[in-house]
């Protein structure tokens, strides 16, 4: 579920619609992509205020469980898609820690590895939500980089890589988490 809104608001109108949504919190009935979603007692949020260089920035982030609210099958595709997609996320990282620990110590990274890297990056891209679509293109496109940098023996091309995917892997568990 993806539900995002951007646009110029007068002051009133987003103080209105602050207030709109605090309410159906408060009332303990949140309203999201068509559909009213309980809301529990306790609710976990991030609450960020900041101002730099002569501009204000809130960020405002809340999440709770919905699977209560799923029936049985689409609570079932979602334990399978967790399951698959927690399997395929726990063997990059294993696979990425040894990639980068070869790198570290100026070994040539063993292809047996950066294949299952490389495989295991696409099966996580297949599993990936449409909205990740695109920050999943630029990981693969560095573990694009990461194989050729490697076919020609590049050893600090390969670590460049490395640390560019580490970021990029970083950035999507905070912008996607």
């Amino acid at each position: 579920m993806k539900d995002s809104e951007q646009k110029r608001f007068n002051r009133k109108e987003l103080g209105d619609y602050l207030i709109t949504i605090g309410e159906q919190i408060r009332q303990g009935a949140f309203q999201a992509e068509g559909r009213i979603w309980p809301v529990p007692d306790e609710v976990e949020a991030e609450i960020q205020l900041k101002e730099k260089k002569g501009t204000i920035t809130a960020k405002l982030k809340w999440q709770w469980p919905t699977l209560t609210e799923y029936d049985q099958k689409a609570l079932q595709e979602v334990q399978e898609w967790k399951t698959s997609f927690s399997a395929v996320k726990g063997r990059l990282a294993t696979d990425f820690k040894e990639l980068q620990q070869q790198a570290s110590q100026g070994q040539v990274l063993s292809e047996a590895v950066l294949h299952d890297f490389v495989e295991g990056s696409q099966a996580m891209a297949n599993l990936g939500e449409p909205e990740w679509q695109g920050a999943i293109q630029e990981y693969l496109d560095h573990v694009h980089n990461l194989r050729l940098a490697v076919e020609h023996r590049q050893l600090e091309l390969v670590r460049h890589e490395l640390r560019d995917l580490a970021a990029r892997m970083a950035a999507c568990h905070r912008e996607f988490k």
